[in-house]
């Protein structure tokens, strides 16, 4: 392993004219120990990292396509533009990753810790993110499309202006997300807690609300939503309906 990265650390400070670059398709490296290694545009397709300590490794550029990664540890990591198509990141640590730009159509991230991580124009349609930690997240410009977020953790998240068309937030905590002007089109909200949540001028066109607490929730200028909606919903004096 030592030299392989080694080859491919001259790889890429040669501006791969020498060395040779990690090629690790289909290997198994489980629980292996790559805190803060270069692997910047390595193919790593289909390898097993699964529970590996991966902390403030570079994986800029990476084919990831496919990698088994569950259980792995990637606080701080970098992965800006990799391509995680199919991965498997279940129970994975990516606390303050950075994850700009990556391909995550679809994955598979149920359980992970997504807090403080950046996904800034990532590509996430129809991933599972189910169970998933998004506090302090970075979502901006990142295609959610057709994503499941059930029983996810969004609190106080910045969600202004996304699609979210065909999302499922069932059971989700989404207490004090912002999520103005978004568009919620066929999104399911059943038993999510939308406590003092902001979402002003947003489309609601065929929203599920069954159940979902709408407490002290700021619903002004929304369209499509209508009383016999609000009223499978939790409201009370506090829910702003009204401009």
């Amino acid at each position: 392993m030592k030299d392989a990265l080694a080859a491919h650390a001259e790889w890429l400070a040669s501006n791969e004219t020498r060395g040779e670059r990690l090629t690790w398709v289909g290997q198994n490296a489980i629980r292996a120990d790559l805190e803060g290694a270069d692997l910047r545009n390595a193919d790593l397709r289909e390898v097993n990292l699964s529970g590996a300590k991966l902390q403030k490794a570079r994986l800029d550029g990476a084919n990831l396509e496919r990698a088994r990664m569950s259980a792995a540890n990637l606080r701080g990591a970098s992965l800006a533009r990799a391509n995680l198509t199919g991965a498997h990141l279940q129970n994975t640590i990516l606390v303050g990753a950075d994850l700009r730009n990556a391909n995550l159509a679809p994955a598979d991230l149920e359980l992970a810790d997504l807090s403080k991580a950046d996904l800034t124009g990532a590509d996430l349609r129809k991933a599972n993110l189910r169970r998933v930690d998004l506090r302090g997240a970075i979502l901006v410009d990142a295609d959610l499309r057709r994503i499941d977020l059930a029983d996810a953790n969004l609190q106080a998240t910045k969600l202004t202006g996304m699609d979210f068309s065909q999302c499922t937030f069932i059971g989700a905590n989404l207490k004090k997300v912002r999520m103005q002007k978004a568009t919620l089109a066929q999104v399911d909200f059943t038993d999510a807690d939308l406590r003092g949540s902001r979402l002003n001028e947003s489309d609601f066109y065929k929203v599920t609300l069954q159940n979902a607490d709408l407490r002290g929730a700021d619903l002004r200028r929304s369209v499509s939503i209508s009383s016999a909606l609000l009223e499978t919903a939790i409201t009370d004096e506090k829910t702003i309906l009204l401009d």
